[in-house]
């Protein structure tokens, strides 16, 4: 059968998406990107807050309408279908099979049986959250051919009062460092040029494997694999930043010098009212403590704005906090009320506008930011991963951005042969607060 995917959310649901695709093959399926040509549609689903759930929903009814056509079956994977999928069976009669994320091997054996019409009746697959990959299943990137995220463990043991993925993914659990390795020396001997690994919490890695397994001894195995390539981390936790994590990073020609550290917040009565157990003291020096070991390294973070309880006293000082750290790179969303969460329950709520209005505050003021931020790179030289062309010129990404949530380098036109893929050294000749222009040097 010809097999039509979407894959909806995060990179690591992307990861499982690349893996399913590669169970369906095994079992003698076939990849199409055009849904009107599929047998079966499958759409691997995000729900973590509620943009996420309305996108996943319309594209279910979007999707839906090629039943009038070739498509015979209509899968619904993922988040979406783990945490309302009996509930919106009734709403959406023409999702044939609901299969949670912890089912996802069952995949080829429940799409040929209910084409067959050989099913139960049974249209739910939802008893276990989160899967890890078996080892044997070749994954399909849907990526650009130079990049790959590789997923180095499922679930997460925190438990933050505003997020239902325990929930939906189970507890944390590890992939065995030499399943991660193998993958990675494949994907390199394939061509990839920069491997992201991901996670929940990438920092928890090994924490429930036997002996010394962590995040800095993968980082030591993946360091020592031959190739032209980089490794970037993303999702590491504050809590995890360590002394010999820091370490692996400075005595490292492989890692780019780049941490994603998802903060939330700043003030103490917040966190804890997150249920976060970062201290502020801590977060409000980890900035320069990180930059102080590591020169050069760009750090990005993420806020919630608006969580309930959050006064404009609390708004202020994470404003200001802003000023001191001076992140390269900020992303910030309003609190969503998502429902079976502690958080829905607390009263009062900080009103829906109230919550957009500190959002776009915090990111003007962070424009500036990585403004100045950019703009101090001027005249000196980045090794860039070239993407596309744009124009005559190229666009590209130095260890500085990661793809999709930062900015970009755009490089002037020029004489020289230049492919996506490539790794090239140019010169800083200007800065926005998204972009980096340069010059092939």
């Amino acid at each position: 059968m010809k097999i039509g995917w979407i894959s909806l959310g995060c990179p690591k649901n992307l990861v499982d998406t690349e893996f399913m695709i590669g169970l369906m093959i095994k079992y003698g399926n076939e990849l199409t990107l055009n849904p009107r040509e599929a047998d079966v549609l499958v759409i691997n689903t995000c729900c973590f807050i509620q943009p996420a759930t309305q996108e996943s929903l319309d594209m279910i009814v979007e999707y839906s309408q090629y039943k009038k056509e070739k498509c015979r079956l209509l899968v619904v994977t993922g988040c979406l279908a783990q945490r309302y999928g009996r509930r919106l069976s009734r709403l959406l009669p023409e999702v044939d099979l609901w299969v949670g994320t912890g089912e996802y091997y069952k995949l080829p054996e429940l799409v040929n049986s209910a084409v067959e019409g050989k099913e139960s009746g049974d249209r739910f697959y939802l008893d276990k959250p989160g899967w890890l990959p078996e080892s044997g299943i070749e994954r399909v990137l849907s990526t650009p051919p130079y990049m790959a995220y590789v997923k180095i463990a499922e679930g997460c043991d925190h438990h933050c009062r505003f997020c239902v993925i325990p929930r939906l993914r189970g507890p944390y659990r590890s992939r065995p460092p030499e399943e991660i390795e193998k993958e990675v020396k494949n994907l390199v001997a394939g061509g990839v040029k920069e491997i992201i690994l991901v996670a929940q919490d990438t920092t928890a890695y090994g924490i429930d494997l036997p002996g010394n397994s962590s995040l800095p001894r993968l980082l030591s195995i993946l360091e020592r694999i031959k190739g032209d390539f980089w490794l970037r981390l993303l999702y590491t936790y504050p809590d995890g930043i360590s002394s010999e994590f820091l370490k692996v990073f400075r005595d490292s020609g492989r890692l780019c010098r780049y941490l994603d550290l998802p903060l939330q917040h700043v003030s103490e009565k917040i966190l804890r009212a997150m249920g976060r157990p970062s201290a502020p003291e801590g977060i409000s020096q980890l900035p320069a403590m990180i930059r102080e070991q590591i020169p050069g390294m760009t750090l990005r973070t993420t806020f919630i704005l608006g969580y309930p309880g959050e006064t404009e006293e609390d708004f202020a000082r994470l404003a200001a906090f802003l000023d001191r750290a001076r992140f390269d790179w900020v992303g910030a969303f309003p609190y969503y009320r998502e429902e079976g969460t502690p958080a829905a329950r607390i009263k009062p709520q900080v009103h829906p506008s109230t919550r957009k209005k500190r959002v776009k505050k915090l990111l003007s003021k962070q424009e500036k930011i990585s403004q100045e931020r950019n703009s101090a790179l001027c005249g000196k030289k980045l090794r860039v991963l070239v993407e596309k062309k744009y124009g005559h010129g190229w666009n590209g990404r130095s260890y500085r951005e990661a793809p999709e949530i930062d900015g970009l380098v755009k490089i002037s036109p020029c004489a020289a042969e230049v492919n996506p893929g490539d790794f090239i050294t140019v010169e800083v000749t200007g800065a926005g607060a998204y972009e980096i222009y340069a010059k092939i040097t």
